[in-house]
């Protein structure tokens, strides 16, 4: 794989090119960053998959679906995410690459100038989306909603990250709420698009074999006629705690959920948050792990048992399925792991088990044309853009003194348990 190239295209869009010979497929992915906040969520969300459904060119699925088709099978894809204090609207078109047609074409091109229809194009009559195409995407958005809801494990995340972060903006969902969703109309969603195509952050990504200039002139092209005025992103980090907050909630479920979320007083861009990653590792990110061995394993306390970092916010979560009645004890567990991380008890084999399962995956997570989109726009506020080979040399350079020093900053946030009745 070769090395990031990088071009400002317009204010405030970057477009971003690797050529890679390993694949036989291809993908132009736009990654759209804007500020979180209660007003935007719900419209942007909905927005993105306006954007995805149709556009002025192709205005329906069928016109849209033989165009793809056209294209030596397509695919267009859209989705919606957190990345700290920032809401990420991603578009992106794949499939085959330049190299593998049957007549020479340069669909690379055409899957340009196909996110340009989409983005720029858009199925506009009158300042107002299609208000039919508009209930149909509420109503997909609505049951996405339902179905993180009815995953216990989903929504019991979610439930401590919001009270966690109940005065920041990262305690805002990324699709908004079901009530703001229900009230949008479609003058709403064109204010948004306008909105978006003026303020923000644009990360086009092209992976694969071919030549990226072609696709580039033609996005490069389309913003050359929008007026940019993109606004600043930043993502607010809590690094003291004053109060510890233990929220219980009561439904009917077959398992419970006990979520804990720390702050760690560090996040990116600092260079301390490569150790607190592999802490967090050695805590409960492999099956070498404190959490997996001790809590789960050999005191079968519970079902499973997880820490994720959020390296952008400074937040480290610990989730768990427990039987009602275990509660209390999974809970004093998993904090006495957190206490001997502190006071240095961690083998070596613990912390070459966790540098050997983090490097790994970062490996891994670049054997595919997705993984690499993912790997590289994931990086946009890192103090550095670092291949895996790079992000692995930094882990395996941790020492142990840095791993406790890490997880001596950890403090005790908030306490989620979703209580069986």
């Amino acid at each position: 794989m070769n090395t990031l190239s990088q071009k400002e295209i317009a204010p405030g869009v970057i477009f971003s090119s690797i050529k890679d010979s390993r694949f036989k497929s291809m993908k132009i992915s736009a990654n759209i960053f804007m500020p979180l906040s209660e007003e935007t969520a719900s419209v942007n969300a909905l927005l993105c998959y306006m954007l995805v459904r149709c556009c002025k060119k192709y205005p329906d699925f069928t016109t849209l679906s033989k165009k793809l088709s056209s294209l030596y099978g397509a695919d267009l894809n859209g989705s919606v995410s957190k990345m700290g204090d920032m809401q990420c609207l991603n578009i992106s078109v794949g499939g085959i690459d330049d190299r593998y047609t049957m007549n020479g074409e340069c669909v690379s091109e055409e899957f340009g100038k196909l996110l340009c229809e989409i983005l720029f194009n858009p199925k506009v009559n009158n300042d107002e989306f299609c208000k039919e195409d508009m209930e149909q995407e509420k109503r997909q958005l609505l049951d996405m909603i339902d179905s993180e809801f009815n995953d216990k494990r989903v929504y019991a995340s979610q439930r401590l990250v919001e009270i966690m972060c109940d005065s920041e903006l990262y305690g805002i969902k990324r699709c908004g709420t079901k009530e703001q969703i229900n009230a949008l109309t479609v003058k709403d969603i064109y204010k948004a698009w306008k909105n978006m195509l003026k303020t923000a952050h644009f990360e086009i990504m092209f992976v694969g074999d071919s030549n990226p200039e072609k696709a580039c002139n033609v996005i490069e092209n389309s913003f050359s006629n929008i007026e940019r005025t993109p606004v600043d992103l930043s993502t607010d980090v809590v690094y003291s705690v004053f109060d510890t907050k233990d929220v219980t909630e009561e439904m009917d479920v077959a398992q419970s959920k006990l979520e804990i979320g720390f702050r760690t007083a560090c996040a990116e861009p600092e260079e301390e948050a490569v150790a607190t990653r592999l802490m967090c590792s050695i805590l409960g990110g492999t099956a070498h792990s404190k959490l997996f061995n001790n809590v789960r394993e050999k005191q079968s306390l519970c079902y499973y048992c997880a820490s994720r970092f959020f390296r952008l916010k400074g937040i480290m979560i610990i989730e768990s399925g427990v039987e009602t009645a275990n509660i209390e004890k999974a809970k004093s567990a998993i904090l006495k792991e957190v206490e001997e991380m502190k006071k240095g008890n961690i083998t070596d084999f613990e912390i070459e088990s966790a540098k050997l399962a983090v490097t790994n995956s970062f490996y891994g997570i670049t054997d595919t044309v997705t993984g690499i989109v993912s790997w590289y726009s994931t990086q946009i506020m890192d103090a550095s853009i670092d291949t895996p080979q790079e992000a692995a040399e930094k882990i395996n350079a941790v020492t142990k003194e840095q791993i406790v020093n890490a997880a001596n900053k950890l403090q005790l946030d908030t306490i989620f348990t979703l209580k069986s009745k």
